[in-house]
């Protein structure tokens, strides 16, 4: 943790916390194909997803019109179709893919996502994945 109580990995973003609006799709309920082994990469499963974008609110606070702000429905539905078409193998791979369709968005300067795979592990409630992308950064290469 930072001076400013951030994770450090937060603490060199372009996007500063404390500088950013965030706009918020919370607990989005997707069925979706999730999983490693073959009983997971039968049937659908349900997971859930928290998708935070840093946006400027400021020209529709004043305006209070749709057209200067983002379309929730259309973003909601960008994440449902991007989870609903893929047959993901990782959590990693859906959070990042569902960044991915957000970052495309004009006016989104970075995303936070967490999906949430219920029952995933036997004593464990759910397993969840939490990233954080920013517009034009690349990912760090090496493993």
């Amino acid at each position: 943790m930072n001076e400013r109580n951030q994770p450090n990995w937060l603490s060199g973003s372009v996007v500063r916390q404390d500088l950013a609006d965030w706009i918020h799709l919370r607990r989005l309920e997707v069925g979706c194909v999730l999983g490693v082994y073959p009983r997971e990469r039968k049937r659908r499963r349900t997971v859930w997803m928290d998708v935070a974008l840093a946006v400027d609110t400021r020209r529709a606070a004043q305006s209070d019109r749709l057209e200067d702000t983002l379309n929730y429905e259309q973003i909601e539905s960008a994440v449902i179709e991007v989870a609903q078409e893929g047959k993901f193998h990782l959590v990693e791979a859906l959070a990042s893919a569902v960044a991915e369709v957000c970052l495309a968005w004009t006016g989104v300067r970075a995303v936070r996502v967490v999906v949430d795979k219920p029952k995933a592990l036997t004593q464990t409630a759910s397993v969840a994945v939490e990233i954080y992308r920013e517009k034009g950064k690349a990912a760090p290469s090496g493993g």
